[in-house]
């Protein structure tokens, strides 16, 4: 399988949380936009910022976003993922998750049409499946 992962699918890795996709372990290729980098470096930094992580631990999270995307080929937010993310959608999404959703569609149409598409996020989940992506996770 090939998936495209978002940034909820990493965070749970990153950060120990229960109900991991360790699945996509076994996963012939991971896809994800760049925007995941920035997203799970943010989580970790406002968990540093808020007090809910030493910093020690902060550092070896961190690491482990780096480890984690290591795995997964990272797509560029292109002029023709944007557009796409502007488009009309079945149902209402944040900008950002239309971000994951228009890099999935392009990198779907251009390379992989069996790509399966990776999140926790139900109301992504439900968009990815009315647009016919095999949902794993949510």
């Amino acid at each position: 399988m090939i998936a495209y992962v978002d940034s909820s699918v990493f965070l749970r890795f990153v950060l120990e949380q229960p109900d991991r996709l360790t699945e996509l372990d076994r996963c012939e290729r991971l896809v994800t936009s760049v925007l995941a980098e920035v997203e799970c470096l943010r989580a970790v930094e406002n968990l540093r910022l808020t007090g809910s992580l030493p910093h020690d631990e902060y550092l070896s999270r961190r690491g482990a976003v780096y480890d984690k995307l290591r795995r997964a080929e990272r797509v560029l937010i292109t002029a023709e993922v944007l557009a796409r993310a502007a488009e009309p959608l079945p149902a209402p999404l944040r900008t950002l998750d239309a971000i994951h959703l228009a890099t999935a569609l392009e990198w779907r149409g251009h390379r992989e049409p069996s790509l399966a598409f990776a999140t926790h996020d139900a109301r992504l989940a439900g968009v990815a499946a009315a647009l016919d992506f095999d949902v794993v996770g949510a």
